[in-house]
């Protein structure tokens, strides 16, 4: 038997109907599109590095097209009033583990440095290229190498979990399965 997860995630009265009447909920990248509106370029940027590279460490079940993203401290988990906060009991090798502090600088589109050297020898070599803002290096084609680099930093994301403190653990579901599901917390 495999490790057992204790996850927390905010999510709307539709995931709850659908896990209800289908026993599991997947994300669909409409979904994303609908939710950010104009932003939404930025997340797909990070969320389609993450599809890519998660589905090599936990398989992607047909019609999930992007994470849903849970925490082990439910406090990172609620994120505003409505919904409800689902606490979930997920097997170990259904989640892909990592800290939330590097999934929210990819979400900025930042650089994840090996170390604090790292990042700031990566930040002066921007500066010294005249880069302010990383929707630039993304949203135009003038900066090819730099937009390589800082996506080949991400893969970091896939090991930082080994030496991340439990109240910073952030999880990687494809699904949530009705038998995972334990209790519904209306916010």
């Amino acid at each position: 038997m495999s490790e057992v997860l204790t996850l927390y995630t905010q999510q709307a009265q539709v995931v709850l109907d659908t896990i209800e009447r289908e026993g599991t909920t997947r994300v669909r990248r409409a979904f994303i599109e609908a939710k950010y509106g104009e932003e939404a370029w930025v997340f797909q940027q990070a969320y389609s590095f993450y599809n890519q590279h998660a589905e090599q460490l936990v398989p992607r079940p047909e019609g999930a097209e992007s994470g849903i993203w849970c925490y082990v401290d439910e406090r990172w988990a609620v994120s505003g009033a409505g919904g409800y906060l689902l606490k979930l009991e997920v097997p170990r090798d259904a989640a892909v583990l990592f800290d939330l502090r590097v999934w929210n600088r990819m979400l900025n589109l930042q650089y994840v440095g090996k170390d604090e050297a790292d990042e700031d020898t990566f930040e002066a070599k921007l500066a010294n290229m005249g880069v302010k803002n990383m929707a630039e290096v993304f949203n135009t084609s003038f900066y090819p190498t730099i937009k390589r680099e800082v996506q080949q930093s991400w893969q970091r994301l896939f090991t930082s979990a080994q030496d991340c403190p439990e109240s910073y653990l952030e999880a990687g579901l494809w699904e949530i399965r009705k038998e995972w599901l334990v209790s519904a917390k209306a916010l």
